[in-house]
């Protein structure tokens, strides 16, 4: 097999110009340009390439970076040769490696925020024996156990990825407590109320995950809606499926179809933007679907999860 021939089996484009002329291409570089087998040698560079920056390159040598035929390419210049390496498929791994870690981010930073501010306050309570601070401390210490768990099963998703959920029955009223005592001295001091209902409901899905689509819509509808003000939480059964609804009382968002995009932030927002998009994440897993909407008298953000009923 001649060496012409056997570069068509390279999964690269190969070009060889001399003198301005292109003298041999491959398979791979004739389907990307158009040009075919037979014809080459009758093409001039420029008639070849079509593109500034590859022509510049085989002029000086080197290697840049572009985007051809709605693709991402590694170009590859030296002494008339021409080599373009396909790296779309690597560069959209990265990018979901970014939104990944983005995504790790946002989740660790809840339960960090929360032991955090749990451990503060039992640092204050050490001034003060009474046996009414010694019941709080113990409580605040088995919630800090509880988020530590969490960060614990946040890390193994690091070490083997996303694991699969861990869906278990379970009553509402087991998340939703936790998820409360958990934002309850920062609603504290925003004058936030949360009115619960429904909390007695079944539900199937993974207790954790669970926690986090809570706790990310809770932290939404205090972030928009009136602080101090109310925020109403409320589940009821729909087909079999456990609907979760979260209203903020507040003025109308302008956009609710794509803010579920990732880094999708409201305009007075200084958070990530993934709060919302994990939890289409999260719901989207366990096969259910996630909404927002404007009710006339606040913003509404739901979700659906699976009922064991």
């Amino acid at each position: 097999m001649s060496l012409d021939a056997s570069l068509d089996f390279v999964r690269d484009a190969v070009l060889v110009f001399e003198q301005g002329e292109l003298r041999f291409l491959n398979a791979v570089a004739s389907e990307l340009f158009g040009i075919k087998l037979e014809r080459f040698r009758s093409f001039r560079a420029i008639e070849v390439l079509r593109n500034y920056k590859l022509e510049q390159l085989l002029l000086v040598d080197g290697e840049t970076e572009l985007e051809l035929a709605g693709k991402t390419f590694i170009a590859r210049a030296k002494v008339g040769t021409l080599i373009l390496e396909d790296v779309t498929f690597i560069r959209q791994r990265e990018r979901e490696l970014r939104e990944v870690m983005a995504v790790l981010s946002h989740e660790f930073r809840t339960p960090v925020t929360a032991v955090k501010g749990l451990l503060e306050a039992l640092l204050v309570m050490e001034t003060n024996p009474s046996s009414a601070v010694t019941d709080t401390r113990k409580r605040f210490l088995e919630l800090s156990l509880l988020e530590i768990e969490r960060l614990v099963r946040l890390s193994e998703d690091l070490t083997v990825g996303f694991r699969p959920q861990a869906e278990r029955t379970f009553v509402l009223e087991e998340v939703i407590e936790r998820v409360v005592r958990l934002t309850l001295e920062e609603f504290g001091r925003r004058g936030v109320r949360v009115s619960i209902s429904g909390e007695d409901l079944l539900v199937r899905c993974d207790p954790d995950k669970l926690v986090q689509a809570l706790l990310n819509l809770l932290e939404n509808a205090a972030r928009h809606g009136p602080n101090p003000g109310e925020v109403k939480l409320s589940a009821r059964v729909e087909n079999h499926l456990v609907l979760i609804r979260i209203e903020d009382f507040g003025q109308q968002l302008e956009n609710y179809q794509n803010i579920f995009d990732a880094k999708k932030r409201g305009v007075d927002s200084s958070g990530s933007g993934m709060g919302l998009y994990i939890l289409k994440t999260i719901v989207q897993a366990w096969g259910g679907n996630a909404w927002g909407r404007f009710t006339g008298s606040g913003n509404e953000f739901g979700f659906s999860v699976p009922s064991p009923n």
